[in-house]
Parts: C-alpha cells; structure tokens; sequence
C-alpha cells in the first residue's frame, strides 16, 4: 500500500484547530475559576435566563466574548510562531 500523506493546508488546519481548542479549555477553567473567587458563586451559564440579574448576566457576556476573542488571538499567533519555527516557512492559511 503506498504511504498517504496529509496536505500542508490539512495539516495547518489541524495543529490550528487543536491548539484552538487546548488554549480554549485552559482560558474556559481560567475564567470559571476567576468569576467564583471574584463573586463567591457559580457564573451565568445561562445568562439569558431571567434568574439572574442583568449586570452579572452582562458581565459574563462581556467576559465571555473578550475571553473567546483573546484565546483565538492567542492561538493563532502561537500557531503560527510554532508553525514557522519548526517547519521554517509561513503557515499556508485557511
């Protein structure tokens, strides 16, 4: 059987995405961890629900989205840093 190999792209696409999702969990905890010792309880899962109030459902929101944002940021750059050091060349981008 000949040996398949994978794309450059494929292979961007994939050590992209699993650094993605690696610094994701580890921002996600972060988070979590941080809104429970700021505020001695659980964060707003489900902040569209009228149980909690709007400015800790807001706040959440605000957290979430600008920790999302920083972990793409985060992730991408670090892929790409990684990416060229190992293989010596620009990543092939999505």
């Amino acid at each position: 059987m000949a040996k398949q190999s994978i794309s450059k792209r494929t292979a961007w696409m994939l050590v992209s995405a699993g650094s993605a999702m690696l610094v994701g969990q580890v921002v996600g905890t972060a988070l979590e961890a941080g809104w429970r010792k700021a505020r001695d309880e659980d964060p707003p899962y489900e902040p569209w629900k009228g149980d909690q109030s709007w400015s800790s459902a807001l706040a959440w929101v605000v957290l979430s989205a600008a920790a999302v944002a920083a972990t793409q940021l985060v992730a991408r750059r670090g892929t790409d840093l990684g990416w060229q050091k190992v293989t010596g060349k620009k990543p092939p981008h999505a």
